[in-house]
Order: C-alpha cells, then structure tokens, then sequence
C-alpha cells in the first residue's frame, strides 16, 4: 500500500471517530433535553396530585341544587342545613313554610333568595387559655329566581342591596372592599373567578364578635353570593380560613336565567320542592 493511500485511510478513520463522537454528543444532548422535560412534567403531575388530594382532605362533598342551578363544596367541617319543604295547597300549587330552619335565628335578619345554609363549631380563644364553643354559618344566594319574576328589573342590583340591608341589620359599614381572583396561587388547576368582596367586622352575637363576609360573583345575568359568618379567635389548627379559597374556587351556578313567569315553588322548576327564601 502506498502512502498516499495510507494517508487517505487514516484521514477516513480520524473523519468517521470524529462523526461517531459528534452524532453520539448529539444524542446524548437531545436525550438530556427529553429527560428534563419528563423531569418537569412529573414533578408538575405530583404538583397536581398534591393539590387535588389537599381539596378531598379539606373540603366537603358537592352540594348542589337540582336542576344544576348551583353546586359549592364547603369547608370539610360543616354540615348542611335541612330546608322545610314546601306545602302544597288544595289547588295544586306550592308554597313556602313560615318559617325557615336555614335563616340565622341568632339575629333579626333574613338572607334574601337563600339557596343553602351550613352550620359548624369552632374552638374560640378567649385569653388565658381558655377556649369556648362558638357556630359559624355559611349561606348560598342568587339573584336568580328574581330575574322571573317581578323583581327582575332590579336583580342587577341584588348585591349592593344585599350590603344595604346587612348594614342596617348589623349595624355595621362595609369594609374591605375589594375585588379578589380565585384561585390566587399559580399554577391554576382551577379557572379563575373574579368575586367582589366586602366584610361586616366585630357584631357581637352572644358575648362573642362576628364577621360576616359576603363573596359575590356573576355568570351573565345570574348572581351568585356566599355569605360566610365566623366567630373572631377561631384557632389556626381548625383551617377555615384557608379551606375558604377553596371553597370559592368550587363555587358554580347557571349562567341561563329562568324564564319569565317561572314559579320557583313548584318541583318542575329544578328545585325538588326547596325553593329558596323570598327577598326582602
């Protein structure tokens, strides 16, 4: 063999050890690439499994209005209150009880169009160490069964006259007002929802204060609120108060009000016989 030709095999060989090293770099940087790419994936997957086991942990089981109308998960630790059902006269039509089990019979105040109301206790600190039993309540509303009927025209308005109303009732102005997203946290596994929020602070109720915060947001036409009522010095290990934003991001209702003259009394609207409190 002539060493002209020697040459050319070793140049052959030096050129294919070169291209093995590149194409096996090559290789080895796309691998990289896709195994911190799967890396990402699975820890965000965690992420996610995270979260929705910490929603099964703290909060309740969905409750919702037949008819889909609305559904809400609660904080875990509050229990629902039974609604009379409606009485139904020698016509065939319905009517509402006289008196509502769901309504606070803590004060003088009835919640306008109220669709649900829970009821829990809580350890409150009173100092010194001492802790007593206080109820806290929550309360569903819409504005959706006045937009049938003669109350339409003024169902826009259904929380600023809600607020009124709360205000004179508890003698109390309106604070913290102010628009709030939820969720708030990033990443999102929820959409977000835009609620306006205000709050009623220090009513005292039987040696207690309370705070009533009220959580409104809309779906078209149709308004939904949750009225949340907590005594002050609820201890941290109970968790309402992060169990709330959870709740919030859980609450939905229909964006397809009813039509007009529809009678909420009546089981064939949706409502099974519960329809909800009349307004004010």
């Amino acid at each position: 063999m002539n060493r002209s030709l020697a040459r050319s095999l070793k140049s052959a060989r030096t050129m294919n050890r070169r291209s093995l090293i590149t194409s096996a770099g090559l290789l080895l940087l796309i691998a990289g690439c896709g195994f911190s790419e799967y890396e990402a994936r699975l820890a965000e997957t965690k992420k996610y499994y995270a979260y929705l086991e910490r929603i099964e942990q703290s909060l309740a089981p969905k409750w919702t209005v037949p008819g889909n109308l609305m559904d809400v998960r609660v904080p875990q630790q509050f229990v629902a209150i039974p609604p009379a059902p409606p009485i139904q006269k020698e016509d065939g039509t319905f009517e509402q009880p006289t008196i509502d089990p769901r309504q606070p019979d803590y004060l003088n105040l009835t919640f306008p169009e109220l669709f649900g109301a829970w009821e829990s206790t809580f350890q409150v600190g009173k100092g010194n160490g001492v802790t007593e039993n206080r109820k806290g309540f929550i309360y569903a509303l819409s504005n959706y069964w006045e937009l049938a009927g003669e109350h339409a025209t003024d169902a826009g308005e259904f929380v600023n006259i809600l607020k009124t109303y709360l205000s004179e009732k508890l003698q109390i102005p309106p604070v913290d007002e102010a628009p709030q997203l939820h969720p708030k946290v990033s990443p999102a596994y929820q959409t977000q929802s835009a609620f306006d929020v205000c709050s009623f602070k220090g009513k005292e109720i039987d040696g207690t204060n309370y705070t009533f915060e009220v959580y409104s947001k809309k779906n078209g036409s149709v308004i939904g609120v949750l009225v949340v009522v907590l005594p002050e010095g609820i201890e941290n290990a109970q968790k309402v108060n992060e169990r709330i934003p959870m709740m919030l991001e859980s609450f939905n209702f229909t964006g397809v009000p009813p039509k007009a003259g529809s009678d909420k009394n009546a089981p064939s609207q949706g409502n099974s016989g519960v329809a909800p409190t009349s307004g004010f």
